[in-house]
């Protein structure tokens, strides 16, 4: 993207306590995001760069707010290398818990590399796996590794997904 293009519209949401969001930005060649609960940073994704064919994060290059089923959902696509992500997040309607649930997917041909969402969490949040595991990183970092695709196929579709709760007040 040349400094005389556009970049694309932050996109964001908020759960229905008005607790938590997440912001998604648009930074070089992709949108990362950050994550606030009471209007504080408390997380923020760690992405890669137009280089990397396995980022850190998928690498979303467009990204929009549509609204399904009378509730708004942030849908997007990206490419790396041979693979294409895709990501959708939904607030989550709970009173007891809010928070926000994201779900991943890369397809792509033969063997895959890192397939994840990767964090810096901070604050008052908690992380909890629905699809894939979560992994602890020694430079305090997590991150949400996706389930192994169907190994003897040509394309394989990998999957992620995973809700960030606000803490305990």
């Amino acid at each position: 993207m040349s400094a005389t293009e556009n970049k694309p519209a932050n996109v964001s949401m908020t759960t229905p306590d008005g607790r938590m969001s997440v912001e998604f930005r648009w930074i070089r060649d992709r949108f990362v995001h950050r994550v606030f609960v009471d209007e504080i940073e408390v997380g923020h994704s760690t992405d890669g760069d137009g280089e990397m064919d396995w980022p850190p994060s998928p690498p979303i290059q467009q990204l929009s707010l549509e609204n399904i089923g009378g509730k708004p959902a942030i849908l997007g696509v990206g490419a790396a290398g041979r693979g294409h992500w895709s990501i959708s997040v939904e607030a989550l309607d709970s009173l007891e818990n809010p928070g926000l649930k994201f779900d991943l997917a890369c397809r792509c041909p033969g063997e895959a590399g890192l397939l994840a969402s990767t964090y810096r969490l901070t604050g008052d949040v908690t992380l909890s796996a629905l699809h894939g595991a979560i992994e602890s990183l020694a430079d305090d970092a997590t991150r949400v590794v996706a389930e192994a695709g169907n190994g003897d196929a040509p394309s394989a579709t990998h999957r992620w997904a995973y809700c960030l709760n606000t803490g305990k007040s």
